[in-house]
Parts: C-alpha cells; sequence; structure tokens
C-alpha cells in the first residue's frame, strides 16, 4: 500500500513546519505534472491562495465561488492566521493586469476535518469586501448535481511543481487533463486510506497534480469558458509526483449543502457525463468525405478576447450560415472555409472569407446550452458551385426517434489526439427519444435537444461543435435536422450520445433573420 502525500506548497524562500510522524504529510510544494500554461481569462475562477501560519507560509489553490467566498482544502486553511489571496491571475511572478490581490482571516473549517486520515478536507475562505468581477475575474459556474462517474474527462489546474525535481511554484497557470477512477482501483493504490467521499484521477502516464497544488479545483468543462467544480485538490502518492500513481481530491458534491448553506452559492449541474465544449471537435467513428459530397460544410475558426476556436457550420443560403451560439458568442472575426474537404491540402473550389457579423439566439443560455444557435452573416454574398451550395431545406417536422441521419465534421477522431482531422469525415447515426437521452444526462436534456448514437461510440467529439446534423436526400443534396452542441464528460470515444440542438423549433426565427426561402426548392 502506498501512503498519502498531502499537497500543500512551499516557495523556495518559505519554511515548513515540523511534522508528526504520520501517513499522511504536507509536501513542500505541488505543481501540475504534464500540464499546458493555460491562457488569459482560461480559468477565471482560479485563487492563488499564500497562508501564513505560526509553523510557516505555504501555498494553495482556490476556487472562485461567489464574489466573497473561495473553496479550497481544509488543510490550506486550518490554522491560518492570514490570508493573501491573487484572484483573476495567469502568472505569479510578474505584473499581472487582470490580478486582484486581497487579504483575508476569516475561514470555515469542514467541522469533521481529520488532517490524519484527510477526511473532509475542504475549507472555505470569507474575503472581507466583495470582489468585482471582470472577463478574466468570475466564480465557477456550477457546483455538482451528482456524483463524478467513473471514467469521467476532467481539468485540473494550479500553479504547483512541474516535477519531482524542481521545487517551488511556477509562474504560470498550469492545467491538465485527467480521467476519474472508482474507489475500487484508487485502494489498489492506497488501500483503506481512501474514503467515500474521496476521488482519483490519472492521467496519460504520470499526469496530475503535485506539491502546491493543494485546495486547487478539479473541474469539467460544460461550454466554452464554463464549468462545474467537480473536486478540490487533496493528497498525492509518497511515490513522487512524476510516478503513475494517482491524484486524489475531495469529491465536492457531498458538501454541497454545507457549502450552500455558508455561501449562498446554488447553482448545480450534472457532472457524471456533462457536457463538454472543447476547443476542437471530431467525429469519432467516420468516413472521409469526398469533394462535393457535403456542399453545405464550413470549417469556421472564431477569434474571440480569449482566443480561437474551430467550430462547423452549415451553409443556408448565398450569405448566411448557421452554427452554435457556443461557436459565435463574443466573437470578434470568424475565418470561414467553403468548398473545400481539407483544411490545408491546397483546393482550388476553396473559398476563404472572414466576417465579424452574426446573430446570437435571443434566449441563448450557455450554462445550460438552452438555444444553442447562431447565424453569421456574410459580407457579401457568394457564388455557388458544385463545391458550394447551401443546404437543401430546412425541416417543416420534429426528428422522430430510430432515425438514422448524418453527422459532420473536421473534429477530433478519438480523445488522445487533441488536433482537428485534416479531412472532413461523416458518419451515420441514429436519434433516440429524449427520455432516452435524459437516462445519461438528466434533466439537462430539454425538448429543443436531440441525442444521436451510432454503432458503439460513433458520433461527434470536440471541434464538431456547430455542425451539421442532416437527412440526406440525394449527393449533396441534405434536409439540416440538428446543429451539434454537446459531447459527454465522459469522453469521445464513450458511448454516451452526442447531444445536437433540433432545428425545426427554430425556422421562424431563422426565416425572420435570414430571409430564408423554404420554397425555393
Amino acid at each position: 500500500m502506498k501512503l498519502l502525500f498531502l499537497l500543500i506548497c512551499v516557495s523556495k524562500v518559505w519554511t515548513l513546519p515540523n511534522l508528526k510522524s504520520t501517513d499522511l504529510k504536507r509536501s513542500a510544494d505541488v505543481r501540475i505534472i504534464g500540464g499546458s500554461v493555460a491562457r488569459r481569462g482560461q480559468f477565471p475562477f482560479a485563487a492563488a491562495i499564500y497562508t501564513f501560519t505560526q509553523d510557516g507560509n505555504y501555498f494553495c489553490g482556490g476556487t472562485l465561488l461567489n464574489e466573497q467566498w473561495v473553496l479550497t482544502a481544509g488543510q490550506c486553511v486550518d490554522g491560518v492566521h492570514t490570508f493573501n489571496i491573487h484572484l483573476g491571475a495567469t502568472f505569479l511572478k510578474e505584473d499581472d493586469p487582470y490580478a486582484v490581490q486581497v487579504s483575508a482571516d476569516t475561514y470555515v473549517l469542514h467541522p469533521e476535518y481529520d488532517p490524519q486520515t484527510l477526511a473532509n478536507d475542504v475549507g472555505l475562505i470569507w474575503l472581507r469586501l466583495p470582489v468585482e468581477f471582470s472577463d478574466y475575474l468570475k466564480p465557477v459556474d456550477f457546483l455538482p448535481f451528482d456524483e463524478l462517474g467513473i471514467s469521467s474527462s476532467a481539468m485540473t489546474l494550479g500553479w504547483g511543481q512541474i516535477s519531482d525535481e524542481e521545487e517551488g511554484t511556477v509562474n504560470d497557470l498550469q492545467w491538465v487533463y485527467v480521467t476519474s477512477m472508482s474507489n475500487a482501483e484508487c485502494k489498489i493504490t492506497y488501500g483503506n486510506q481512501i474514503l467515500d467521499n474521496m476521488v482519483c484521477v490519472d492521467g496519460n502516464y504520470n499526469e496530475g497534480t503535485c506539491k502546491g497544488d493543494s485546495g486547487g479545483p478539479l473541474v469539467q468543462l460544460i461550454s466554452r469558458g464554463h464549468y462545474v467544480v467537480a473536486g478540490v485538490s487533496s493528497f498525492v502518492s509518497w511515490n513522487g509526483c512524476e510516478s503513475t500513481d494517482p491524484s486524489g481530491f475531495t469529491r465536492i458534491y457531498p458538501y454541497n449543502d454545507w457549502i450552500k448553506n455558508i455561501t449562498g452559492k446554488a447553482k448545480q449541474i450534472k457532472s457524471i457525463s456533462n457536457n463538454n465544449w472543447h476547443e476542437s471537435v471530431k467525429i469519432i467513428g467516420g468516413t472521409t468525405a469526398f469533394a462535393g459530397q457535403f456542399p453545405f460544410a464550413v470549417a469556421i475558426e472564431t477569434t474571440t478576447k480569449d482566443g480561437k476556436y474551430f467550430c462547423g457550420g452549415t451553409l443556408i443560403s448565398d450569405q448566411w450560415i448557421i452554427t452554435a451560439a457556443q461557436c459565435a458568442d463574443g466573437a470578434l472575426l470568424f475565418s470561414i472555409q467553403i468548398g473545400a474537404t481539407s483544411l490545408s491540402i491546397p483546393d482550388e473550389n476553396r473559398l476563404v472569407l472572414s466576417t465579424s457579423e452574426y446573430v446570437l439566439h435571443p434566449e441563448y443560455d450557455p450554462a445550460t446550452f438552452k438555444n444553442d444557435l447562431a447565424l453569421i452573416e456574410l459580407r457579401i454574398p457568394i457564388e455557388f458551385s458544385n463545391y458550394i451550395l447551401p443546404v437543401h431545406s430546412l425541416p417543416d417536422t420534429e426528428l422522430e426517434a430510430g432515425v438514422r441521419v448524418v453527422a459532420v465534421g473536421w473534429g477530433q477522431t478519438s480523445d488522445e489526439d487533441g488536433g482537428l482531422s485534416d479531412k472532413l469525415q461523416f458518419v451515420t447515426v441514429t436519434s433516440l427519444t429524449n427520455e432516452e437521452c435524459r437516462l445519461v444526462y438528466g434533466n439537462q436534456i430539454t425538448d429543443k435537444m436531440v441525442c444521436v448514437e451510432g454503432n458503439y461510440n460513433q458520433g461527434s467529439c470536440n471541434g464538431d461543435t456547430g455542425g451539421p446534423l442532416v437527412r440526406v436526400i440525394s449527393l449533396g443534396n441534405a434536409l439540416l435536422i440538428g446543429v451539434a452542441s454537446f459531447v459527454s464528460g465522459n469522453g469521445c470515444e464513450s458511448t454516451d450520445p452526442s447531444g445536437y440542438t433540433r432545428v425545426a423549433p427554430y425556422v421562424d426565427w431563422i426565416t425572420n433573420v435570414t430571409s430564408y426561402n423554404t420554397t425555393r426548392f
């Protein structure tokens, strides 16, 4: 059995307290292993916490819950006299114009926290004055609606060590994808030290948390820039952060009521298979399309103040494209390719253009994916060809269950390969009833959504967001049924269904905005 190792971080100039001999010890510093540098505003809820105790000074991570409360680990608040907290920061050791520093001396430690076993390793820090939110400083969106499922994809982040050799915090906020495991699996490594209110995660090889990441968040991405916090970083293995032993977190779901009673944080969302938006979505289990097979397919690179994202879309006329609202919300510029099946190979049929004009559905809700539709207006009408044609028609009736339809896109083709597919992919899938889909996603599924599944794990993935779900009428002609909206937090290669926004309920809105002619064919 391996021993648990607490993740409290101490910078090089700080000291460690004398520790009692126990299976659980504080480590000198914790970092994200195998991570990537976060961009500004990617995790606006991330908190960097410097703690001052009578025994020494320590570094921890945390999660901003609302304008006056920060969630962290119990070990990060126990016995603390003063906190110095950086909010809205991406960089610690250089001037960050978007960072806000606040001091605090009030905290609430979970009443059943046990520093020897790390049971109930949760704490809350109260800020003296409410903080003002910005694009770089925002609270996390949701507490979890239920337990984090086994094999769920999640992200962990922090400023802790990035190797066992290099002690101390890092300047740049780091993040990494990890996958949750069952407690039974985790007990193979740590034995009965693993309690029901803990959850372990591992990455590819040795990715995970390290010294200094204690108290930092384990989150799931539900749409661009919107997250549910599923865990708080608690411990790593005594074998070192770069070992392949899993990292340990305190589950948040069992503490929802305690957190809400103290902080007032109340918004919840399902986390076990939560809707996940990534910078790139691909078709899983698909086939490469040939030139002109889907002449209405559009590749969209969206530029926002936070970064660039790839989405799909559907040409519906000579001047309008339909896509997901999450692909247009906050966009400054769209770079668009139409007419080519490859994103990089030279193609005389390719039309490249840009625009900044779009219409977001007025009732779009990024937290729930309701009304996840947007329309992009091209600056001038385009000329059609055999390789550039609008989709044949929009639906006048709802898609029924058990219908075979086709999903199209350039998104990822596996969970391991994070990049786009260079060539347009398509796959045949079957529509489900909303009742069937709710068995996986719960009441997040509304009447204006539709889920589909393929043979085993076929469906959409990161980068396919905004792309079309169609019923093929004939070569090059199709009826647009849906717009890709979400996939499961368990990964694109899981057998969970893919989610789309139904187009039929929005035909009147589309027609009013674009003057779309439903009788043109």
